[in-house]
């Protein structure tokens, strides 16, 4: 019965079904409360459900029940990382792949929680290692290519995208990195119908949700140029985008110190008006999105995929 009831609640894990997972996990639990699998299990779902006390819980209590489980130190990993507590979270990625070292998925993980934590650097090899491990994996193809993507190399993240889909062709995440290759190309038609592919797959897919946005965003005059903005921020890393606003307002002062001598004195009221006009479009174009991803999911009907 036990066994079953594992193997169920990965199977729901995996599917999505995080509050069957949780009933089915409290099932096991109540027959063993020293089942450090199903803690850990309880853990990932827990963080799903975006209960990061709870989960950082679970996975102690999995971790203590058995310390040499690959489950539990990834579990906490997750969690830590999701509290941008990116030391300790390495470590216990590092303590799971020291059990398991040929593992593609604690790879990718620990490739995910370097991005977060600004080692751009070291992402790259971290899922090269996991493509050598299992070359044919569509979920480390997507998570190169998204790599790819981030750096601006379309290209390569195209061909990672396509590779993904002729492996998984109903991979959501496949997709959703197909569509974002195909908006940063300007074809905003294409980017769309694969954002609502993958939503006939997956309805709550947060990537394909966010690409749907894209679309819309890349079209509006109001939005297109914020979103290019956007884009162009997330590729060039958070160290340069904070030198770049750094650079944006030492202009501003020079401009202003420039202007307000002489005969240039007449600019200094539009200089001004500009600058906070930029201040406020950056601040409420985030807020826009939103409204603007609301409004046409309103008018998507996600039908049969065939």
């Amino acid at each position: 019965m036990t066994d079953h009831l594992h193997r169920l609640a990965q199977q729901q894990l995996a599917q999505g079904h995080v509050r069957g997972a949780v009933e089915t996990l409290r099932q096991l639990l109540a027959h063993d409360p020293q089942d450090a699998e199903a803690h850990a299990l309880l853990a990932l779902a827990l963080y799903n459900m975006r209960r990061l006390h709870a989960a950082r819980y679970e996975a102690g209590t999995a971790l203590a029940l058995a310390p040499e489980s690959v489950l539990a130190h990834y579990a906490l990993g997750i969690v830590e990382t999701a509290d941008r507590k990116f030391a300790l979270a390495d470590e216990h990625f590092q303590q799971a792949l020291a059990l398991e070292p040929r593992s593609p998925h604690l790879l990718r993980a620990r490739a995910s929680l370097y991005r977060l934590w600004g080692r751009k650097s070291d992402v790259g090899a971290l899922l090269e290692e996991a493509r050598a491990i299992d070359p044919g994996d569509p979920v480390t193809l997507v998570a190169l290519g998204e790599h790819a993507l981030e750096e601006n190399r379309l290209d390569e993240a195209r061909r990672f995208a396509d590779a993904a889909l002729r492996i998984e062709p109903e991979s959501a995440d496949g997709l959703v990195l197909m569509g974002a290759v195909l908006l940063r190309q300007g074809i905003a038609d294409d980017a769309r119908e694969h954002a609502l592919q993958a939503l006939r797959i997956d309805a709550t897919h947060r990537g394909a949700l966010q690409l749907l946005a894209g679309v819309k965003a890349r079209k509006s005059p109001l939005l297109g140029l914020w979103w290019r903005y956007s884009v162009w921020m997330e590729s060039i890393g958070t160290t340069r985008s904070v030198l770049v606003l750094l650079l944006a307002y030492a202009t501003y002062r020079v401009l202003r110190g420039v202007v307000e001598q002489g005969s240039l004195r007449a600019w200094a009221m539009p200089i001004e008006v500009a600058w906070l006009a930029i201040v406020a479009y950056s601040w409420i174009g985030p807020g826009l999105f939103r409204r603007s991803l609301d409004k046409e999911l309103q008018g998507v009907k996600l039908g049969p995929r065939f």
